[in-house]
């Protein structure tokens, strides 16, 4: 039994140091991808820095020397699976945290909220909200950008126009309103 919980507790040592570690990597990544590619895609930055990160944790519990590894119970496996378990954890948490932040409308009007000096109204709130978001920050044109960036959005002459895989992913987000019970109108349910 006492090998067992050692075991255990060295594999949940291992989770724990591979997450925090490569929370540090994958911030510090997100802040030079920023500085050279530039604003861009946030998810898809992301999501290269993070199989970035993956890369570097199996390579730094691999470079652990053997006899500490053996002394703590554990192995070379063991340290793909903290990997995995670690990349698994940030890419949620990118996704749930950053990328929402930097993509909601919710976020948004809430700073609107929270720099006014007074309390808003809906109109007032509306009005903000079209005079900054669209008109003074080009949200729209961002959007357009990077969906052409995606691939999901081409540009030609007469306007913008969805790809074959554009309407591949449309389906895709559809089920996965429908599976979740999201608002159909965002997937191409009636206005």
């Amino acid at each position: 039994m006492r090998p067992m919980l050692a075991r255990a507790a060295a594999l949940i040592l291992s989770y724990v140091s591979a997450t925090a570690l490569g929370a540090v990597l994958f911030v510090a990544l997100m802040q030079c991808a920023t500085a050279i590619l530039g604003p861009g895609v946030m998810f898809y930055r992301g999501v290269g820095a993070l199989a970035l990160v993956f890369v570097l944790l199996i390579a730094m519990f691999l470079a652990l020397p053997s006899r500490l590894v053996r002394r703590v119970s554990l192995d070379g496996a063991d340290s793909i699976g903290a990997a995995i378990v670690a990349t698994s954890l940030l890419t949620a948490a990118f996704v749930v945290g950053p990328v929402t932040v930097d993509r909601s409308i919710s976020v948004f009007m809430l700073s609107r909220f929270d720099a006014a000096d007074h309390p808003l109204t809906a109109a007032e709130a509306r009005e903000t909200f079209r005079r900054v978001y669209v008109d003074d920050w080009a949200q729209i044109d961002r959007r357009l950008k990077e969906q052409e960036l995606s691939g999901n959005l081409e540009h030609g002459e007469a306007g913008w126009r969805l790809t074959a895989q554009g309407r591949a992913f449309m389906g895709t987000a559809r089920v996965m309103s429908s599976l979740f019970k999201g608002d159909p109108r965002f997937v191409g349910g009636k206005d």
